[in-house]
């Protein structure tokens, strides 16, 4: 799969982009794909990023948002996905 520029804030976001992220619902590969392209949420400034996937030659976002947890008595930063994803049978064997 080629490499995609993938990473965008919510401020940067246009309307379009963020209307097809919400459209768009990943399969469980997509997700995994997305995933390892998100930064550190650590050194993340913003409190959204999108991340690209190759659809049918098409470029489609999956947004995660970044949230505080509570572990412990540390407070780290998480991305969350709070989507839908799309699983199909035979996505599960490998």
């Amino acid at each position: 799969m080629p490499q995609l520029p993938h990473r965008r804030s919510s401020n940067s976001t246009s309307t379009a982009s963020r209307s097809t992220a919400t459209k768009f619902i990943p399969n469980l590969a997509q997700l995994q794909q997305a995933i390892k392209d998100l930064p550190d949420p650590e050194i993340w400034s913003e409190n959204t990023c999108l991340t690209a996937v190759l659809v049918d030659n098409k470029r489609r976002f999956i947004e995660f948002t970044r949230k505080r947890i509570t572990r412990g008595s540390a407070r780290p930063y998480r991305w969350i996905y709070e989507g839908k994803v799309l699983i199909r049978k035979r996505d599960s064997e490998a």
